[in-house]
């Protein structure tokens, strides 16, 4: 999920504002997430790059732990404090604090939002959803018109760097949706981008994720599981977690009496290898 770095309330790189997205970040149940809302297929998030791609640095924890106590404590310390009684905080100066976060309109959205309403409740921040539909959503969050927004991001090929981009500065406006620009960030980011994969540049990749860390611009959840399902009588299938459109290099095996028959009953009036094409893989 990322924060609006422009955001009057939530955005910015005053200590109380790191403060207030970091005790957030604390405060939100990723554990929970993985096992009630993806059945668990996932594992934490440690970093911005996941696992098995270049970049990804498998000594590097920068998770923001789970640890409610601890984010009451830090929202108390900046002036985050509840002063009429109702249960929530305010902020500093007095006026109400209330966090809007955009959400699509789907039945798993709606589980998200129960799950971030319950966390978030419990620390004393109020927290009120914007539904609409997806494609509506990434206009708004390329305009800069949404507070905050719990998205997932793929890659196309097997280096990770790609991520960084999501929080590079003059991405801002496209694909780093939280506006995010800090010149430290951007120097490394194009340090490390004329750098070939190697020692120099994953180290150069760490302090950008320590960056990231520290300024926690997104709550870091989980890194998803990509369930493939295949029929037996598909043929030409290898698998490539970086390659989504692999149907051209699809066929049927004819021979295979069981799949055929299925795949008949179920083309409705296609070719074979189109209907096999369309249910090769199930993804999440």
């Amino acid at each position: 999920a990322y924060f609006n770095m422009d955001d009057p309330v939530f955005g910015g790189y005053a200590p109380a504002r790191i403060a207030l997205r970091r005790a957030i970040s604390m405060g939100y149940d990723v554990k929970e997430e993985i096992r009630v809302l993806r059945q668990n297929q996932g594992l934490p998030a440690t970093q911005v790059v996941p696992p098995n791609m270049t970049g990804h640095d498998p000594a590097y924890d920068g998770r923001i732990k789970f640890d409610p106590p601890a984010a009451k404590a830090l929202l108390d310390r900046f002036g985050y404090v509840d002063r009429n009684g109702d249960g929530f905080r305010e902020l500093p100066d007095g006026t109400p604090l209330t966090l809007r976060m955009a959400s699509a309109t789907t039945g798993q959205d709606r589980e998200a939002d129960e799950l971030w309403k319950r966390s978030l409740t419990a620390i004393g921040i109020r927290i009120e959803f914007d539904k609409q539909k997806w494609p509506d959503l990434l206009k708004a969050a390329r305009l800069g018109q949404l507070q905050m927004w719990q998205v997932g991001n793929i890659n196309t090929t097997p280096d990770g760097f790609g991520f960084f981009g999501l929080l590079y500065g003059k991405n801002a406006g496209f694909s780093n949706l939280s506006r995010f620009a800090l010149p430290a960030f951007d120097r490394l980011y194009e340090q490390a981008r004329a750098l070939p994969d190697s020692a120099e540049r994953t180290a150069t990749e760490r302090r950008m994720s320590e960056l990231v860390n520290a300024y926690a611009p997104w709550v870091l959840t989980a890194f998803r599981y990509e369930n493939v399902l295949v029929q037996p009588w598909l043929r030409g299938f290898k698998y490539n977690p970086t390659y989504h459109s692999p149907f051209a290099y699809l066929d049927v095996d004819r021979a295979r009496g069981s799949g055929e028959a299925g795949l008949d009953a179920a083309s409705n009036g296609h070719r074979p290898s189109q209907a096999a094409a369309g249910t090769a893989e199930v993804r999440r």
